[in-house]
């Protein structure tokens, strides 16, 4: 495999991201929307039960969303690295690639985990899904 090839096969795992990143977001904006909807409504506990799975299933997408984010941009470091380590010349657009991202032969192939923002973004999700749902509002407590 050439530079082109592996540049090639990662755009087109940047483009499917980027997809799944779009239904992500879509799916985030609808679950805000019906817990809106069932706030107003006044929903019963197994409505706000169902929504509860709802949401979560939305931060287990978001975080595999964003796993497979770094796993491809680890592959993409680890590829040319890996070309580079048989010999052939690469360009110096790889060369930086492998020093931004710094995953090289000697590390492995990439595990399919999140990056520490990810997990902390969709923390912050998940809090607001659950607070949004289960707590009660400020007008409420009094």
């Amino acid at each position: 495999m050439n530079e082109f090839q592996i540049y090639q096969i990662s755009n087109l795992n940047l483009i499917n991201n980027a997809i799944y990143l779009l239904c992500v977001i879509v799916m985030t904006v609808l679950a805000f929307y019906l817990i809106r909807r069932s706030r107003e409504l006044n929903m019963p506990v197994y409505s706000k039960i169902v929504l509860t799975l709802f949401c979560t299933c939305i931060i287990f997408f978001g975080l595999q969303v964003s796993s497979y984010m770094v796993q491809t941009q680890k592959s993409i470091s680890y590829q040319l690295s890996e070309l580079e380590q048989t010999g052939a010349e690469i360009s110096s657009g790889a060369k930086a690639i492998i020093n931004q991202f710094g995953y090289t032969v000697e590390m492995g192939p990439a595990s399919l985990a999140p990056d520490f923002p990810s997990i902390i973004i969709w923390a912050t999700i998940a809090f607001m899904f659950i607070a949004s749902i289960w707590f009660k509002r400020p007008e409420q407590i009094k």
